[in-house]
Order: C-alpha cells, then sequence, then structure tokens
C-alpha cells in the first residue's frame, strides 16, 4: 500500500437483500474482503467479545461459526479468545470467563472451534513484546495464546466508551488483549470522583464491586482512596443515580495513547496477518463489558471490514454519525440530527479523534479509507 492508496474498507448493509440476512451477507463480506493471510495449518485467533453476565447486545456467536468455517476451508486452526477483565465479576478469571461464554452461546458445538482464555486462569500467561518511541510505554504485556498465533482475525462491535468516548478494533485489541496489568495502566488516568453529592444514595453498589476496596459509604455517601483504586471505571458504571463521574488525574488523551501503543505491540507481530471486522449493529453508548445493553443510539447499519484498524474505525463513526440518532436513547436532542457527532454528545469531554490521529502518526494505518458497497 503506498502513500496515495487510501486503506480500503468493504462494507455489506444491515438490510435484507435477494433474500439474503446479516448473517449470509456477513460471510459474502468475509470472502470478498479474503483471507488469503490465512494459510494451510496455520494457527487463527478470533478475537471476540462473550458478553457479560446481563448484556445481550454482543456480537452472536452466529457470525463466529460462519468466520470459523470460511477459516477451516482454507486449512487454519481456528479459537476464539478473549482475556481476563480488571474488574470483578465471571470474566476476571478464566474458569468463570468461560462459564459465563458457554452461557452466553459461545461453545464448540455453536462456534465449531475451542473456546481459549489467551491470558490464562489469572492472567499471568502472557507475551512481553518492546514498544519503540512511545511516549508512555517502553513495553507491552498481552495474550500469549494470540501473540503465538499466526493470524489474528477481530471481531468488535462498535459502541460508546466512558474512557475513549469511542470503542472499535483498536480498543478491542488492546484493551481486549491487554494482561490484567496493561488493563491497569491503561486506565491508570481513570478516578472517580462525586459529581454531586446529593445524588448519592449510598446504595452500595459501588461498594460491592470495588477489585481494591477503595470505595466505603461514610455519613451517607461514597467515599474514596484513589490511592488503592486502580481505574477500571466499574462504579462510574454502575453508578444508577449518575453520581459519579471520572476525576481525570492527566489529561484524557493519555489512555488513548497508551491503548494505541498496545495495540502497535499486539500488531507488530502479525505484519499483513490480521484482519478486523467492525459490527455496527446494536450501538450502544457504553461498552459491552457492563452489566447491561442500553438502547442503541442509531439504527443498524452493517458490517465492516479492512486490513486496517484505524481506517474501520474511522469509517465505522463516520457512518454512525451519518444516521440520525434515536429519541429513545442515550443521545441529547442535539444529537440526534443526521451528521452530528454521536460519540462526543455522549461524551463530551472525551475527543475520540484523538486515538485514531495518534494511530495514524504511530503508522498503524490510515484515517483515510475507501469505501467499498458490496452488494448481494
Amino acid at each position: 500500500m503506498t502513500r496515495s492508496e487510501p486503506s480500503a474498507v468493504y462494507f455489506v448493509s444491515s438490510r435484507v437483500a435477494n433474500n439474503r440476512g446479516l448473517v449470509q451477507r456477513f460471510e459474502h463480506l468475509v470472502d470478498q474482503a479474503g483471507l488469503e493471510m490465512v494459510a494451510g495449518g496455520d494457527t487463527v485467533a478470533i478475537k471476540a467479545h462473550f458478553g457479560d453476565d446481563g448484556t445481550t447486545a454482543y456480537v452472536r456467536p452466529q457470525f463466529a461459526r460462519k468466520l470459523v468455517d470460511r477459516v477451516k476451508s482454507r486449512g487454519g486452526h481456528p479459537f476464539l479468545t478473549d482475556t481476563c477483565t480488571l474488574y470483578p465479576g465471571p470474566r476476571q478469571q478464566a474458569v468463570t470467563h468461560l462459564e459465563l461464554a458457554l452461557q452466553n452461546g459461545f461453545s464448540y458445538a455453536t462456534v465449531g472451534a475451542p473456546v481459549v482464555i489467551g491470558d490464562g486462569v489469572g492472567s499471568h500467561d502472557v507475551a512481553t513484546v518492546p514498544v519503540e518511541g512511545g511516549r508512555h510505554f517502553a513495553q507491552v504485556r498481552y495474550a500469549s495464546a494470540v501473540h503465538h498465533a499466526d493470524v489474528l482475525l477481530c471481531i468488535s462491535k462498535a459502541k460508546g466508551h466512558l474512557a475513549v468516548g469511542f470503542g472499535g478494533a483498536i480498543k478491542n485489541i488492546s484493551m481486549g488483549l491487554g494482561s490484567r496489568a496493561m488493563k491497569q495502566a491503561m486506565h491508570a488516568a481513570v478516578r472517580p470522583a462525586l459529581r454531586d453529592e446529593a445524588l448519592c444514595e449510598a446504595c452500595g453498589d459501588c461498594v460491592d464491586l470495588c477489585p481494591e476496596d477503595a470505595v466505603q459509604l461514610e455519613q451517607g455517601s461514597a467515599r474514596f482512596d484513589h490511592d488503592r483504586c486502580v481505574g477500571c471505571g466499574e462504579c462510574i458504571a454502575v453508578c444508577r443515580p449518575g453520581a459519579l463521574r471520572i476525576q481525570w488525574n492527566e489529561e484524557p488523551t493519555n489512555i488513548q495513547e497508551k491503548m494505541v501503543e498496545v495495540a502497535e505491540a499486539v500488531l507488530a507481530g502479525k505484519p499483513r496477518h490480521a484482519l478486523f471486522y467492525n459490527f455496527l449493529v446494536d450501538v450502544t453508548p457504553d461498552c459491552d463489558c457492563f452489566r447491561w445493553s442500553d438502547n442503541p443510539v442509531v439504527n443498524n447499519i452493517g458490517i465492516l471490514a479492512s486490513v486496517d484498524p484505524v481506517a474501520i474505525d474511522q469509517a465505522s463513526v463516520d457512518l454512525i454519525n451519518a444516521q440520525p440518532g434515536l429519541p429513545d436513547s442515550k443521545l441529547g436532542q442535539a444529537a440526534l440530527e443526521p451528521g452530528a457527532d454521536k460519540f462526543r454528545a455522549l461524551y463530551p469531554k472525551i475527543d475520540w479523534r484523538h486515538q485514531l490521529e495518534y494511530a495514524e502518526a504511530r503508522g498503524l494505518g490510515r484515517r483515510d479509507y475507501r469505501l467499498v458497497t458490496l452488494e448481494g
């Protein structure tokens, strides 16, 4: 790819056409975007998100099965993978994470491939990779199962994110594949603070969920020990009355830059051996790591595929922002018009563009792209 050529991003609509629904159209997308990087005998890591306990908007296992079948047809040996989370819950360690994957429909019987938690039972099974000239990290630790795979295929759902504004392919291969220690390092800028003490109902949900006992109830309100806080953000997500906000201890752009450097390290071992699929369906305002799925902010759009993680994320945001917003969603009234920036409306203090600008500057991909619409 020369500098004069924008990256190709392939697109299929979510609308039924010629009696073919989205599952069949995804098969067409996989075929047209190509899997030439998969050779006979290759081990192929398919990065997915198995949902959480209570979520419903994750990418369904039927799509993973179609990708698995295509990889097998080329002689590859695929496995589905994700990693342990920083915050408490079933995804915090491998055994209960696998049980959750089964609960949410990801089994060998449904997807046709093993499900592997890529960083091991307690997130100690990691590879260490250097980062050249990074602003934040000299080295990155991420899932060894992915590091040792020959090919990486990444299934991501586009959505909002409370710490970086927008989450797509870059977020999925950084936050999604980093070790727990790496996740903590990326989240280090996120600290909770009371937006308004009068809003706190002293319900105790934040106390129960904190993995580090960094929050207590005192005098009818939450109190935080920031020296113990690891910045997972779960307390902010679970606060029903909206009493909490992020207290940035550093520029919010830094967490985006850290995320990019982790993604860069992951992809350094996969030159020309990584491919990304972004699902623009069920575009929720929050990350799928939360234990609920809020109403989508726009109607379903379709699915994208590209070898360029920057281009596919830029195209995802462009297509989402071009849509009219849905009134019965977290969007404010001003963001309902087509062309309005949906992610700045959801998170006004976070400029989602910075992650893509920094990724482009680091050579991870290009923001300019050529959208290839596939019919049939």
